[in-house]
């Protein structure tokens, strides 16, 4: 799981930080749009655990610890796909749902599998990783946007999301389904 954070904070970092970019060369949105893709994101966030807790009693299964990663890789590859506000919005509140129910889902799993007297170092080196991905997905996102173009960033970041999916469905295979289940 670790691998797994790691991946998708190398894509978090880079598509985050250049939402703004995208807007302005790949959308051709105004300056006021671009509150507009806040909100969109803002919405599913807030949205997410809502739906979460009516779809399931247990977000630790697989499907909704791994799920929130495949579908932000699709929406990035949208946004890298699609033109429009409308069109753009709509892929940005759905990213937001999986913003937010991936993160419950995620710190649920942690939680439950880490035995409580290392949680709080387990915790921490979570959070180290993803600051550390994102810091280096800044980086090289930037360079990927001027030497490829800002859509291969989102696409590289899809690809990213991906590969966190799989590499995280391939961890949690070792972890036995009774525990999957509780």
């Amino acid at each position: 799981m670790a691998a797994t954070q790691f991946l998708a904070a190398l894509s978090a970092g880079a598509t985050g930080a250049l939402l703004v970019v995208l807007a302005q060369d790949h959308l051709q949105l105004e300056e006021q749009d671009f509150g507009l893709l806040l909100g969109a994101i803002g919405v599913g966030a807030a949205l997410g655990p809502l739906a979460l807790s009516k779809i399931t009693d247990n977000p630790r299964r697989p499907e909704f610890v791994l799920g929130p990663f495949v579908l932000r890789g699709l929406i990035d590859a949208v946004l890298a796909t699609v033109t429009g506000l409308i069109s753009a919005m709509t892929a940005l509140v759905v990213y937001g749902l999986g913003t937010s129910t991936g993160a419950v889902t995620f710190n649920s799993l942690l939680q439950a599998e880490v035995p409580e007297k290392l949680r709080g170092r387990i915790f921490a080196t979570f959070d180290m990783l993803w600051q550390s991905g994102r810091l280096i997905s800044l980086l090289l996102g930037g360079l990927a946007a001027d030497l490829f173009g800002i859509r291969a960033v989102f696409y590289i970041g899809a690809a990213l999301l991906f590969a966190a999916a799989l590499t995280g469905w391939r961890g949690l295979q070792t972890v036995s389904p009774e525990k999957m289940r509780r």
